[in-house]
């Protein structure tokens, strides 16, 4: 592929992190009579992980949130399991009159772009769109195997071109976002890095702090004890823009333009869900995520809660799933 082939490649896949960020807050805020007027007496939202988990946790402060919002009965179920396809499977089955919701993450697009063949099918025509919840950028670290000269993105590149192929970045699965924005960062920046995938975030992080392996990308949960302890330098966030939450946190943007990775929570509804029912669920969410009390209880995690309309959240699963297609054609991800 010459430089000119490469360079469109790589435009394309920008394209739907630069669609991403055209995000718009608008927030559609209807009455809370008329929201409650449309929505069931009692809700269920499904959640793909077990409980006790960052998602989890994140959607029952939402839940008991928006139960008082609308003075209704909201549930949490947890369905964890096959790389969240076996809540996406029920949600699937479900009535489509409101009673059951779904958190998506960013699984709905990895999954569906990189092993089609694997999916429950195309997230895009399965469910409809509800409303952008929560996101959260991942977290750059550097351990004591690299030198300390070694401080921010563009010295951690600098140090993976002096030695090709010798840089170990590890993350938190062969189909997660971590692992993903480790290659899209290879590509961008045209350095050969070796992505290191483990079960758990947080084993990966100790393993860096440890020295066993040289830097990773992890949820700013699973690397911030080794931080706050000294064993991890933290090098940049993975979002578009710095973190409100840490705003001396270069992103890895500022080095690579356009990179764009974030771990995102959305709400979805089986398809074919009224109208009238997903616009009063998206305009009681959006009141709920103004909350000051909500964000300053997981404003230290990273997470913010974004919200907007219906259709940013389709805007950015099908911008995400654009991107992940892309990458796999020019990156050999080795997905088992």
């Amino acid at each position: 592929m010459n430089l000119k082939q490469r360079a469109a490649t790589r435009r394309t896949i920008l394209a739907g992190a630069a669609s991403v960020t055209a995000l718009s807050l608008a927030l559609t805020l209807s009455a809370a009579g008329t929201a409650q007027a449309q929505v069931p007496d009692t809700v269920t939202i499904i959640v793909p992980f077990g409980a006790g988990g960052g998602v989890d946790t994140v959607t029952r402060a939402v839940a008991d949130r928006l139960a008082q919002d609308l003075g209704v009965t909201v549930l949490v179920d947890n369905r964890p399991g096959a790389s969240t396809m076996i809540a996406q499977t029920y949600v699937m089955g479900a009535p489509t009159d409101g009673t059951v919701l779904l958190v998506g993450t960013p699984s709905l697009s990895t999954g569906f772009a990189l092993t089609p063949e694997a999916a429950v099918g195309d997230p895009r025509t399965l469910f409809d769109t509800v409303t952008p919840m929560a996101q959260q950028p991942y977290i750059l670290t550097a351990g004591p195997a690299l030198p300390e000269s070694v401080t921010d993105v563009a010295s951690l590149l600098d140090w993976a071109r002096e030695n090709p192929g010798e840089l170990d970045l590890v993350n938190s699965g062969p189909l997660t976002a971590p692992r993903l924005a480790a290659e899209l960062m290879g590509y961008m920046a045209e350095v050969p890095m070796v992505t290191i995938s483990y079960q758990a975030g947080s084993q990966g992080a100790l393993d860096v702090a440890a020295g066993r392996v040289h830097a990773g990308i992890n949820q700013i949960v699973e690397a911030l004890p080794q931080i706050e302890a000294g064993n991890l330098r933290p090098l940049a966030v993975t979002s578009l823009n710095r973190s409100p939450n840490y705003p001396d946190l270069p992103a890895v943007s500022e080095t690579l333009e356009g990179f764009d990775v974030a771990s995102w929570n959305g709400v979805f509804a089986p398809a074919g869900t009224p109208d009238e029912v997903l616009d009063a669920y998206n305009a009681a969410f959006n009141r709920v995520f103004q909350d000051e009390s909500l964000r300053e209880m997981f404003a230290p995690a990273g997470t913010e809660f974004v919200g907007g309309s219906r259709e940013d959240l389709a805007t950015r699963l099908d911008s995400e799933i654009q991107r992940w297609e892309n990458l796999a054609q020019e990156v050999d991800l080795a997905i088992e």
